[in-house]
């Protein structure tokens, strides 16, 4: 019986697989962040979830702060550090991230669209010759001393509610900042949880559509 010798010519498709193989940790690495990005945009979507009116700044709280690369399979996805400061409790818990030990409630001041302090209005009343700080019946804060009369003997401007009506009768004053005892944070940012969600849904796919990619690529 004649023997039969089978030859098949694999030289290019050695070639094709070492060039894939060169490009594998290039092709993970993208991948990894790839699913970074996702997670970042993730994260700062939530916000609006998180909180009622957050302002851009915090819209923009989360960043991939280090790409991976073919030489550091490792991509971080991080709280920016002006945000941090006051979002971390909301991730581990505790007190609200405050300048001191106490927390600043608006009573009769203007806010901003977010419904939250201008930046910058403390240092503008304390400034202010008609606004001091300190303790009224019991009540500290900043303080707005009686106000310029109209014609008809009633005071100009403010937004008082009904107890400041109530101390602008007994005192003249109006309370514009109230400090109020601070007290732990009743909301979750989830920010690693969310995270991990993202890997553990997508990084297969990721993965796959990445190889899928450099082996249509890759040089003969």
């Amino acid at each position: 019986m004649a023997d039969l010798s089978i030859k098949l010519d694999t030289t290019a498709v050695t070639r094709k697989l070492a060039a894939f193989r060169r490009q594998i940790s290039f092709v993970v690495a993208g991948a990894i962040n790839d699913l970074a990005f996702q997670a970042m945009r993730a994260e700062n979507a939530a916000m609006s979830d998180i909180f009622a009116h957050p302002r851009p700044f915090t819209h923009r709280s989360a960043q991939v702060e280090k790409r991976a690369t073919k030489a550091d399979l490792t991509a971080v996805v991080s709280l920016r550090d002006a945000q941090a400061k006051y979002l971390t409790p909301y991730e581990t818990g505790g007190p609200h991230e405050t300048p001191g030990k106490a927390l600043l409630v608006p009573a009769d001041v203007r806010l901003d669209q977010y419904g939250q302090l201008p930046k910058g209005a403390i240092k503008r009343l304390a400034a202010r010759p008609d606004v001091f700080f300190g303790t009224v019946r019991g009540i500290t804060g900043f303080w707005l001393r009686p106000p310029t009369l109209d014609t008809k003997g009633r005071p100009k401007g403010g937004r008082r509610g009904a107890m400041n009506s109530r101390l602008h009768q007994n005192t003249g004053l109006t309370l514009l900042l109230r400090v109020g005892q601070n007290k732990p944070v009743t909301k979750r940012l989830n920010f690693r949880r969310r995270a991990i969600d993202i890997v553990e849904r997508k990084g297969a796919d990721a993965i796959r559509g990445a190889l899928q990619k450099a082996l249509a690529t890759a040089r003969p």
